[in-house]
């Protein structure tokens, strides 16, 4: 059962242009399929009636049935909205010229890939800044990869290096697949960051959270939903599809993000 998840996100730092914006977070797809061609999927976004679609990542897999569904599903969308995509993990552990192949045939149908830049986003004579974050293989911190390197940090320097400083005059989100690393996002800049990668932890145990992470860690800090830290937010998404072990007490979610016009504190 596919659920929909709402969230409502506010800054005193959102233009008044984009009161009430709504975006359509998908992460995690991993070849899964919601109905004929993603009937139910592409129905539950029309319902959220939204302004943008983002994908954060690991939409397909090495596998062939999940990288043409990802892109029949890329075709669908943008025929009626703006679609941006960050890579996951998986689609930067394919092939390098499948990697290059597939970002070219979304890049094709009109997806927006973003892929360590940046763009600005308009609305009602306003404007926002959508950064998309890849960051190299050995920071997942995967142990049953080669390039596995215990203890590495990815730092907010790191963060930029690859996006260049944060605009601090306008509002920002930034989309990177892995949220294992959200302080440095914080820190960098980032109003709102939206992740994946996590699938919620796999196993839910109720009033723990999700047990375990890719990288094997057990109850890992940002498993899935909404977290605040010092005025900037975080979302990660518990995915739409599955990779390994199977989802308990954690279905696949589509989630709909509203930014919300904040007042300034007063002083």
């Amino acid at each position: 059962m596919l659920h929909t998840v709402h969230y409502t996100i506010p800054s005193p730092r959102l233009p008044e242009g984009f009161r009430g914006f709504r975006i359509i977070h998908l992460s995690d797809l991993h070849g899964a399929v919601f109905g004929e061609n993603n009937k139910l999927l592409i129905n539950r976004i029309r319902q959220a009636k939204p302004h943008i679609i983002v994908m954060t990542g690991d939409m397909a897999d090495d596998d062939h049935a999940s990288l043409t569904g990802l892109t029949d599903l890329a075709a669908r969308l943008v025929r009626h909205w703006p679609v941006y995509y960050v890579p996951g993990n998986h689609e930067q552990a394919l092939p390098p010229a499948r990697f290059r192949g597939l970002q070219k045939e979304l890049g094709n149908l009109g997806v927006i890939v973003l892929e360590n830049n940046w763009l600005t986003v308009s609305r009602r004579g306003c404007f926002i800044k959508l950064y998309g974050l890849t960051m190299a293989m050995k920071y997942y911190r995967d142990p049953l990869r080669a390039d596995y390197v215990r203890g590495i940090c990815f730092t907010a320097a790191d963060v930029r290096e690859a996006l260049g400083e944060a605009d601090k005059g306008c509002y920002k989100i930034l989309l990177t697949h892995n949220p294992l690393y959200y302080p440095a996002y914080r820190d960098w800049g980032a109003d709102l960051t939206l992740s994946g990668h996590i699938h919620g932890g796999i196993i839910r145990i109720p009033g723990l959270g999700g047990l375990l992470s890719p990288d094997l860690t057990l109850f890992p800090k940002y498993d899935g939903g909404h977290f605040a830290e010092r005025g900037k937010h975080l979302i990660v998404s518990r995915g739409l599809g599955n990779h390994f072990l199977f989802r308990v007490m954690n279905p696949p979610e589509m989630g709909v993000i509203t930014l919300a016009r904040q007042k300034e504190p007063s002083s």
